[in-house]
């Protein structure tokens, strides 16, 4: 036949086009096998470049977050120094016409720049008229007007417009004179300015009565303005809370916007300045571990997918639990680890949908003779002294509820278990009597702290939190007003006793500290 070729001859038989699509077959395979490789490689390499950006992105979220919350307890913490001498029937006094301008300079801004180091400090009354300023505790009295553009002015009328209109909308009798504390911090008002050529921290508060022991000869409230400015101190103090690597604050708009630059605003909504810091980057830890193990996928594909997915679980579980511990940090009191405001509302919701099957109660409590251990001792004692209490009272109240730390000597507990009448009292008297035993401050020292207790049960005297804690505190009111360390249940009397109080307090003269 045409084409065929006797064996004899010197020609090949057609072996080598089969031997040339056995090496063709190989070559895919291989290049297959490569691109299978390259193909798991590039995912991998993927997958670890994005968790090393997703965890340097929630690293940063998180520490925004904790940046965000120490500044608001930073201008709650202002606030609650301030009070010590604005919420105080003599200071209101010494501010009505006419001025006591011994008292003011002697007592009422020595304090504040002596125990609280407040820089700068303004009084400012009615239609911006500035009765007194002071340098630290060096006072003025100046008595001139404020420019309607002056942000001390314009930071004094917002808070004064804000006690104005908590006044209209409470129904309290009080409402004229009287705000809780916790109310008070709440019409607070807090602006960044350039104050003296440099960027401060002013906080405003109203000079209210605290018992009612008042002459009301002039327009009220005053409002007291404070500055802090953020020097290096003040910037060292804020890092301390947050142990940042280095930490700093420019003034001004910054060139260009970058995510770890954190905004402040001034009152107008203007940019003031930015805090800047080298922010924790574990992505970078994330992807120096997931390179060998990218390498060794590409030799062994399948057992190392299973190394990879265990490691990345792990690493993932380190960041959630990093996350974890910053959370914590920020629900919890930095001093005694106790659970803070914000986690006792949480608490306290939670309790609330359980009613009213099933009833809890609220105990608010104040420390008594706590401040002259402070005096005496200085703050390190009295913060010592603060975390006994503390575990304290966490020992009494054990699984039965949650103790919480709300500011100051001020404590809260929601007990969730036994909250009859005669279980609250038998524990009440064990806080009683715990809190009395001496407290050891070490160097042969020691101190005996009293504690006044008020306790509202739920849903009895209230099923929302503001009724609830209204009823503790004016049961605790009751407390203090019988003799200190002791305790008292709200009820309806609560609200008759405290009207009852208030009126016969009206007509006694004012009381010094």
């Amino acid at each position: 036949m045409t084409g065929r070729t006797d064996t004899s001859g010197g020609r090949q038989p057609p072996s080598v086009p089969r031997a040339r699509g056995g090496r063709s077959i190989t070559f895919w395979v291989y290049h297959l096998a490569a691109l299978l490789i390259f193909l798991s490689t590039a995912s991998l390499t993927f997958v670890a470049y994005m968790a090393w950006l997703e965890a340097d992105k929630r690293a940063l979220e998180s520490e925004q977050f904790r940046l965000s919350y120490t500044l608001e307890n930073i201008f709650r913490e202002i606030a609650r120094d301030q009070i010590v001498v604005a919420q105080w029937d003599t200071s209101f006094n010494a501010l009505q016409a006419p001025l006591d301008k011994d008292f003011i300079e002697e007592e009422f801004i020595e304090e504040l720049a002596q125990d609280f180091g407040f820089q700068r400090t303004f009084l400012v009354g009615v239609d911006g008229n500035l009765l007194a300023q002071a340098i630290e505790d060096n006072t003025r009295f100046d008595d001139i007007v404020l420019a309607p553009d002056n942000q001390v002015r314009q930071l004094a009328e917002t808070t004064r417009q804000a006690f104005e209109d908590r006044k209209k909308a409470s129904s309290s009798v009080f409402a004229e004179w009287y705000v809780p504390q916790s109310a008070l911090i709440g019409i607070a008002a807090t602006s960044f300015t350039v104050l003296d050529g440099s960027p401060a921290l002013l906080s405003a508060i109203p000079v209210l009565p605290d018992d009612g022991n008042v002459r009301f000869t002039s327009h009220y409230p005053v409002i007291l303005v404070n500055a802090v400015y953020l020097d290096k101190d003040w910037l060292a103090d804020l890092n301390e809370r947050l142990a940042y690597r280095d930490l700093k604050f420019f003034t001004g708009t910054p060139e260009r916007m970058h995510p770890t630059n954190h905004l402040i605003h001034a009152a107008d909504g203007s940019v003031f300045g930015y805090f800047k810091w080298d922010h924790a980057k574990p992505g970078r830890d994330i992807w120096m571990m997931a390179v060998p193990m990218i390498v060794v996928l590409a030799l062994i594909t399948a057992v190392v997918a299973f190394t990879a997915a265990n490691r990345i679980s792990r690493l993932s579980a380190s960041l959630e639990e990093s996350e974890r511990r910053n959370r914590h940090f920020a629900l919890h009191d930095p001093l005694t680890g106790l659970p803070n405001r914000h986690h006792f509302s949480d608490c306290l919701s939670y309790s609330l949908d359980g009613l009213p099957e099933s009833g809890f109660a609220v105990l608010a409590c104040d420390l008594d003779r706590f401040k002259p251990v402070n005096d005496s001792y200085g703050h390190e004692a009295g913060d010592k002294a603060l975390c006994v209490i503390a575990e304290r009272l966490s020992k009494l109240v054990s699984e039965d509820g949650v103790v919480s730390r709300i500011g100051g000597d001020e404590f809260i507990i929601l007990l969730t278990q036994s909250t009859d009448r005669q279980a609250l009292s038998s524990l009440a008297q064990q806080i009683l009597s715990d809190i009395a035993r001496p407290i050891d401050l070490g160097d042969g020292r020691s101190v005996e702290i009293g504690i006044s207790l008020g306790i509202a049960a739920a849903p009895e005297c209230g099923t929302n939190e503001k009724d609830l804690i209204r009823m503790a505190d004016m049961a605790l009111y009751r407390a203090k007003e019988n003799g200190r360390n002791g305790f008292e249940f709200a009820g309806p009397h609560s609200v008759e006793t405290a009207q009852s109080r208030g009126r016969m307090d009206l007509k006694t003269q004012p009381t010094h500290r």
